[in-house]
C-alpha cells in the first residue's frame, strides 16, 4: 500500500488528536485522584488506618480543624508525625495540617505555651488542645473534647476566702481558668449562702482551701452532692479552716496529717525555701502517665487515706524519699525527726478516689473524686512552673470523664517479624552468596563458549 501525503498528514493528525486525548485524560486523573483520594491500606489488621471510633468522630466536625506540628526538620519523629495526622485529613477536609519549626518560631511557642520539640496543637472554634503523647487515642480524644462545645461545667465555690477562678492575684486562679476555658471548659464561681443549691449541670465542683468555715447547711449540701454521686476536687492548704470540713472528710475517707511537706532537695534546685515538695517521679496513673518534668508544691500537706471498701484510691502525687512533714517552726536549722507526729517520705500530696454508683434510672456510672494538699500549685505565681498546669488539666479532664472517651486498642502486627532457624538462615546465606552467583558466573560461561565455537 502506497503511502501519499495526504495520508501521511492524516496519520499524524490521529496521533497528534490520540496523544492530546491521552494528556487531557491523565489530567482529569490527576485531579480527580487529587480531589477525592482513594487510599487503600493492605497492611495486616489495617494497622496504617485509623480505627472505626475515630472515622465517626471526624464525620461529626462541621468546622476548621487546625493542627499544628512543633517539630524541626531535622526531626526523626516529623515523618510519622505527618503520616499519621495526614490520615486525619484525608478523612475530613476540613483539617488543615502544617509543620512549623521551633527554632524559627519562638513567638508562637511562648503564644501557645509550647514546651517540648514533637508537641502538637489542636484547635477548633477559637479553643484549643496541646497533646505531648502522640498516638491515634490521644488526637482522637483531644479532638472530640473540643467538639463538645464547652457543655462542661468547672464550679468553683466561693464565699470563705476560696481560691477565685476569676481574680488576678498571684494566689488566684484567672491564668488556670483561661486554660480549661480554651479547652471547652465553662468555669463559674458559686456561693451557696446566696444560692442555696448546686446546680445540675454540675460536672466538676472545686473546693481551693477555704479560710473561713463553711456553714453546717452548706456542708450538708456538699454532702448530698458527693451522695448523689458528684465529681469532686478538694484542694487543701496548711491555711485552711477545717472546721465543718470533718463530716466532708469522713465521706470520702481522708485526711490531713499536720505539719508541711519539707524537702531538701528545694534548696538544691535554688529556690531558696526547704517547703517545696519536688515531684519527679509519678506512680503509674491517667493524670501523670504523660509527665516527663517536674513539677512544684509549695506548702503542701499530707493527705492520708483511711481505707475504704467503697471507695478505690489511687496515690498519683507522692514527695520525695527525703521529704518529710515538718510540724515545728520552718526557722533556722530544721531536722527530721525532731517531733514525735513527723513522718519521713514518701509521703502522698495527691490522691484519687472512684466508686460505681447508681443513677435513677438504675443505669451504673463511676463517681470520682481527687484530693491535693496544696492549692499553690495551680494558682497565678506557680501555675508556670514544671508540669503543674498539665497536672491540673490532667486533674479536670480525669474528673470530668475525658479520658475515656476513646479507647483505641493497638492493632497487632503479625506481618512485621520474621523468625528465622539457624539452619534457614545458613540455607539462605549460602543460596543467595554462594550457589546463585555461581550458577549464574557457570551459566554465562557456557554461553559464551558457545558462541565462540560458532
Amino acid at each position: 500500500m502506497k503511502v501519499n501525503s495526504r495520508a501521511r498528514l492524516q496519520l499524524r493528525l490521529q496521533s497528534l488528536v490520540f496523544l492530546l486525548l491521552f494528556i487531557g485524560l491523565l489530567a482529569v486523573l490527576a485531579w480527580l485522584s487529587n480531589r477525592y483520594p482513594l487510599v487503600i491500606d493492605m497492611s495486616a489488621n489495617q494497622r496504617n488506618s485509623l480505627s472505626q471510633e475515630t472515622a465517626r468522630l471526624l464525620e461529626g466536625v462541621d468546622a476548621p480543624i487546625e493542627i499544628t506540628i512543633f517539630v524541626s526538620p531535622a526531626d526523626e519523629r516529623r515523618p510519622a508525625l505527618e503520616k499519621l495526622f495526614q490520615r486525619y485529613r484525608q478523612l475530613q477536609p476540613l483539617i488543615d495540617l502544617r509543620s512549623v519549626d521551633p527554632d524559627l518560631h519562638p513567638e508562637l511557642l511562648r503564644e501557645h505555651d509550647i514546651r517540648y520539640a514533637g508537641e502538637v496543637l489542636i484547635e477548633y472554634r477559637g479553643r484549643k488542645e496541646k497533646i505531648t503523647r502522640i498516638d491515634e487515642a490521644s488526637a482522637s480524644n483531644a479532638i472530640q473534647r473540643l467538639l463538645r462545645r464547652g457543655e462542661r461545667w468547672l464550679v468553683f465555690l466561693q464565699g470563705h476566702g476560696e481560691r477565685n477562678p476569676y481574680s488576678e492575684a498571684n494566689h488566684d486562679y484567672s491564668l488556670f481558668a483561661t486554660r480549661l476555658a480554651s479547652n471547652g471548659y465553662t468555669v463559674e464561681n458559686l456561693n451557696l449562702a446566696q444560692v442555696g443549691s448546686i446546680p445540675d449541670n454540675t460536672d466538676v465542683l472545686v473546693l481551693a482551701s477555704p479560710r473561713l468555715a463553711l456553714l453546717p447547711g452548706e456542708v450538708a449540701l456538699l454532702q448530698e452532692y458527693l451522695d448523689a454521686g458528684g465529681n469532686f476536687l478538694w484542694l487543701a492548704d496548711p491555711e485552711q479552716v477545717a472546721d465543718g470540713l470533718d463530716l466532708l472528710g469522713e465521706s470520702l475517707a481522708v485526711g490531713f496529717a499536720p505539719g508541711v511537706i519539707v524537702d531538701p532537695n528545694a534548696r538544691l534546685m535554688g529556690l531558696g525555701r526547704v517547703d517545696f515538695a519536688l515531684v519527679g517521679e509519678y506512680p503509674r496513673h491517667p493524670i501523670t502517665q504523660s509527665l516527663t518534668s517536674l513539677s512544684l508544691f509549695p506548702g503542701a500537706r499530707p493527705v492520708e487515706f483511711y481505707g475504704d471498701d467503697r471507695w478505690q484510691r489511687q496515690n498519683f502525687l507522692q514527695s520525695g524519699e527525703r521529704s518529710w512533714n515538718e510540724t515545728g517552726e520552718l526557722r533556722g536549722e530544721i531536722f527530721n525527726g525532731d517531733d514525735d507526729d513527723e513522718m519521713t517520705g514518701p509521703l502522698t500530696i495527691g490522691i484519687s478516689l472512684a466508686r460505681s454508683e447508681q443513677d435513677q434510672d438504675g443505669q451504673l456510672f463511676e463517681q470520682r473524686a481527687i484530693i491535693v494538699g496544696d492549692a499553690d500549685f495551680l494558682s497565678n505565681r506557680y501555675l508556670g512552673n514544671g508540669s503543674n498546669l498539665e497536672i491540673g488539666a490532667n486533674i479536670v479532664n480525669w474528673l470530668s470523664h475525658d479520658d475515656r472517651l476513646i479507647s483505641i486498642s493497638p492493632r497487632p502486627a503479625p506481618d512485621t517479624r520474621l523468625e528465622l532457624s539457624t539452619a534457614q538462615q545458613l540455607f539462605i546465606a549460602i543460596f543467595f552468596l554462594i550457589a546463585l552467583p555461581l550458577a549464574l558466573l557457570v551459566s554465562g560461561l557456557r554461553i559464551w563458549l558457545k558462541r565462540r565455537k560458532r
